[in-house]
């Protein structure tokens, strides 16, 4: 009995697997069309060449011509447990050890905008924004390095 259980299960799968009274067939058509277009281009301009523009004296030598991007060199307390201190110092063409000496020298120069140090000129434009008054200094070095910073 059990071999005819078996051929029963055998050939109950097998119909199952044939679809089993479902004789809808489902068929997809899928067209394509290929479409090749030609296009005239413009002639090119042969009796005016495009002229490299000059160089900008002024521009810094970094290689590629552009204005070299300011290093974030954070922030000096000139008075522990107060405001007072150089915040936002930003150094281009010098590195960071610089522009936090040439911050450090704004710490007596509360009401003189320009001081100079080191080789350094250094000039500043003050701010009364409340809640407390600011300078915003800009120091050039002696090979153009710049430095900028914020006093309060």
């Amino acid at each position: 009995m059990s071999g005819v259980r078996i051929a029963t299960v055998i050939l109950c799968g097998a119909v199952l697997a044939a679809g089993c009274g479902d004789d809808d067939d489902e068929t997809t058509v899928v067209e394509t069309t290929t479409v090749i277009e030609t296009v005239t281009l413009p002639e090119p301009n042969a009796t005016k060449p495009i002229e490299p523009q000059p160089a900008d004296p002024d521009a810094p030598a970094n290689g590629h011509g552009g204005a070299e991007a300011a290093t974030k060199c954070g922030r000096i307390v000139f008075e522990p447990n107060t405001d007072s201190g150089a915040s936002d110092i930003e150094a281009a063409r010098t590195d960071c050890t610089a522009a936090r000496s040439v911050a450090r020298a704004a710490r007596t120069r509360s009401d003189d905008l320009s001081y100079e140090t080191d080789g350094w000129t250094c000039s500043g434009a003050q701010s009364d924004q409340r809640p407390i008054a600011t300078v915003e200094w800009r120091c050039v070095g002696p090979d153009d390095e710049v430095v900028r910073f914020v006093t309060s």
